[in-house]
Parts: structure tokens; C-alpha cells; sequence
């Protein structure tokens, strides 16, 4: 890993990171004739029925006893579902770099020299850093990076040419604020060629020295 030069004045200063230039029958019975009325009276009989019988004639009939009835299945208790998994908020993925035209201002020369100084580790990270305050400042203008600490709460990790800085932070104004980022660079390190990046909360200031940030004045 290289060195951390915290002190470093390698020159990409603000003064140049500024410029970054729902959506239904009826049935018909047939009238049967009525029957002769005297065969009707002929075969008309009398029958002497006791208190109890005609009691019991007379009372309507019981309704027939119902059986018993099936049991109602109980409703299925519903299925729990199963708790959702929180989202992770998308990256950014700017699609032009930035990092170069700002190196190439002539008002950068000193950084560019200063840049030469460090090792190719370090020169890449620098790099990055730079890439970083350009991409988050043509992302949100409020935003106007002054400094990138990529190893706040994580340290980097440099595959090949590829920094994962999952653990960054970056100053803006008076405030310290989380941040992450994946940067590419060419075979030969020395431009940045793709870039992504998510900005994080506001970092507490009382943490501010134990991640080794800066103090603002």
C-alpha cells in the first residue's frame, strides 16, 4: 500500500477543482272436475275423536329436525410475507471523465508536477480523488469538493488498474461527508477512462478525528 501523504501539498488545489470546467316456470295443472256432490255425501263418515286427538289433529306439525350441520371451514390464516429486503441506492455512472480536461488547464501545471512525484499507487488514488471532487461537483452544484480522503472509514483497494473506495469521504463546505466510488484508469495509470460513485450522509463531527479528517476552520 503506498504511503499516505495527509501533508502532501501535491497541488490539486481548490482553485483548480473550482474550474472544473409514476385500474329466471310455472306449471299449469289442469281443473279437475269436481266430484258428484251426493257419492261425496254418501261416503262422508263420522268419527268421535277425543279431547287429546283433536288436540293433537289440530296442532301443526313439527318441523322436521334439522341435521346437523357442517362444520364451516375456518378461513386459512393469511401467509406471512417475507420481509423485504431494503435497496441499496443506485451508483452514479457519469459518462464522460472529467478528471483530464481539468489537469489540462494550464493553471494546473504545478499539480501536474506534483503528480509525477508519487509513486504509481499513490498517483492513481490521486487520480481518483480528483475524479471524484470533479464528477460530485458536475453532479450537484451545491457540492463544491475541496479534498477526498478515500480510506475514512474503509480502506481502498487497488486491483490492476481499478481503485474500490468503498469507505471515502470528501470535504465540502464545513462539513465532512460519506462517500463511495469505483474508478478505472487506462493500462498505463495515468487517466481516469470510467467512474462511479454514491454520495453518503453528512460524516458526525465528533468523528471527524477518529476517521482523520480534517478539521474545518
Amino acid at each position: 500500500m503506498a504511503v499516505r501523504n495527509e501533508a502532501s501539498p501535491w497541488g490539486i488545489s481548490t482553485s483548480v477543482l473550482l474550474h472544473a470546467l409514476l385500474a329466471a316456470t310455472v306449471m299449469l295443472i289442469p281443473l279437475q272436475k269436481p266430484p258428484n256432490r251426493r257419492e261425496e255425501e254418501e261416503r262422508v263418515s263420522v268419527a268421535i275423536l277425543t279431547p287429546q286427538q283433536f288436540e293433537a289433529s289440530t296442532r301443526p306439525p313439527s318441523p322436521p329436525a334439522e341435521a346437523p350441520g357442517a362444520p364451516i371451514p375456518a378461513a386459512p390464516a393469511p401467509t406471512p410475507s417475507a420481509p423485504r429486503s431494503p435497496v441499496a441506492p443506485a451508483m452514479i455512472h457519469p459518462t464522460r471523465m472529467l478528471s483530464a480536461k481539468t489537469l489540462a488547464d494550464p493553471r494546473s501545471k504545478q499539480a501536474r508536477a506534483d503528480l509525477e512525484t508519487f509513486a504509481s499507487d499513490e498517483r492513481m488514488v490521486q487520480l481518483c480523488n480528483l475524479e471524484a471532487m470533479d464528477q460530485i461537483r458536475q453532479w450537484r452544484a451545491d457540492f463544491q469538493p475541496e479534498r477526498v480522503v478515500p480510506y475514512a472509514t474503509a480502506e481502498e483497494k487497488i486491483t490492476g488498474t481499478t481503485i474500490a473506495a468503498d469507505g471515502a469521504a470528501f470535504r465540502s463546505g464545513k462539513n465532512w461527508y460519506g462517500l463511495k466510488f469505483k474508478c478505472q484508469l487506462a493500462q498505463d495509470g495515468e487517466s481516469v477512462i470510467g467512474f462511479e460513485f454514491l454520495v453518503g450522509d453528512p460524516v458526525a463531527r465528533d468523528r471527524w478525528n477518529e476517521l482523520g479528517l480534517p478539521a474545518v476552520h
